[in-house]
């Protein structure tokens, strides 16, 4: 009966982080579209015309959408392992909530100076909110795994999931310090993370067939 007692009670402690943390991720992604305004009737301008004026706000909603979206799928995953918290894990994954949180500020201010002279500025802004993302992600899971508050089907399991979510600090940063020096660069490794944790699943998978 204590034991059964134990379980529940380690069960509701993850159940309450993830259950702020999916409040949070749903209220920032919303607030992504208040950048988009709905244009005014113009003589001599069509709606279409008036929308396509409005593409640096769209372009800025998909980029923090996507971003939000697949720290959101990362998030999920993290905690289908985690099987109990503390206080200080609710701490380190409040670090990761508050970073959600700016990500719409990120987001306004780049899409506000993708046509002015703060455009590197503003995306070497947008890029270091994405490394503080990546640092709080792997903080999260290290500090689970330093507790033993990760569950995973095997010991090469546990330290492929270790190895991706290391990797996540290593590669955010990196684009955040390549964003001084080429747009077009931190774009690409921007794109090259998305690609490899929109499904993390895979490529803890592929890591341990790898390594067979």
């Amino acid at each position: 009966m204590e034991l059964k007692e134990t379980k529940a009670l380690e069960f509701k402690e993850t159940l309450r982080i993830e259950a702020l943390s999916d409040g949070v991720f749903a209220i920032a992604i919303t607030l992504l579209i208040l950048e988009i305004h709905v244009p005014v009737a113009k003589e001599n301008e069509t709606l279409w015309n008036s929308l396509m004026h409005e593409w640096p706000s769209f372009l800025a909603l998909l980029i923090g959408f996507f971003t939000l979206l697949v720290c959101w799928i990362n998030h999920h995953y993290m905690f289908s392992m985690i099987h109990k918290g503390n206080s200080i894990l609710s701490l380190v994954n409040g670090f990761k909530l508050l970073i959600v949180t700016i990500t719409p500020f990120a987001t306004a201010l780049l899409s506000k100076n993708i046509l002015s002279a703060w455009v590197e500025s503003a995306v070497s802004m947008y890029c270091l909110n994405f490394a503080f993302m990546g640092f709080a992600m792997t903080g999260i899971w290290l500090y689970a795994v330093k507790k033993q508050f990760a569950r995973t089907e095997s010991a090469e399991k546990l330290k492929a999931v270790t190895r991706l979510y290391i990797f996540a600090s290593i590669l955010s940063s990196t684009i955040w310090i390549v964003s001084y020096f080429s747009m077009a660069g931190s774009l690409f490794l921007f794109c090259l993370m998305f690609a490899i944790y929109v499904f993390p699943e895979k490529m803890v998978s592929l890591q341990m067939k790898k390594n067979k």
